[in-house]
């Protein structure tokens, strides 16, 4: 996965690229995607997740 800055990323391979993505931010568990959680509430958190990071990385630029 490429992005953007010269670094060769791992891709997920057996899980999608959203799942992987909720999964590894904490924000929710494989069990609760699978069992609780619809792909309305996956997108709901990946937008959460976009805009938490955009948030840090605007705060970093502000301390730096």
């Amino acid at each position: 996965m490429d992005l953007g800055d010269g670094r060769d990323y791992a891709d997920y391979v057996n899980v999608p690229r959203t799942i992987g993505t909720v999964i590894s931010s904490g924000k929710a568990t494989l069990a609760e995607l699978e069992t609780v959680l619809g792909m309305e509430d996956v997108y709901d958190l990946l937008e959460i997740i976009a805009i938490d990071a955009y948030n840090k990385q605007i705060a970093s630029r502000a301390e730096g």
